[in-house]
């Protein structure tokens, strides 16, 4: 998967999680609210890594 994918894939999660809290102040109960949060956040933040593992195999490679 390339990292513009990936970075595209964030921000759909980042979108996900704002619409998240708007249905949360909207009635959504607690127990949903938060497995559903954790459930994106840990995504999203799994696919950063990624990323961040892509920039450090470029910087290794050029010897920065």
């Amino acid at each position: 998967m390339d990292t513009t994918t990936v970075l595209e894939i964030i921000e759909m999660i980042d979108t996900a999680l704002i619409n998240l809290d708007t249905q949360y102040t909207e009635g959504v109960n607690d127990v949903e609210y938060h497995s559903a949060g954790s459930a994106l956040t840990g995504l999203r933040d799994h696919l950063q890594s990624f990323i961040e593992g892509q920039l450090n195999a470029v910087e290794n490679s050029t010897g920065e």
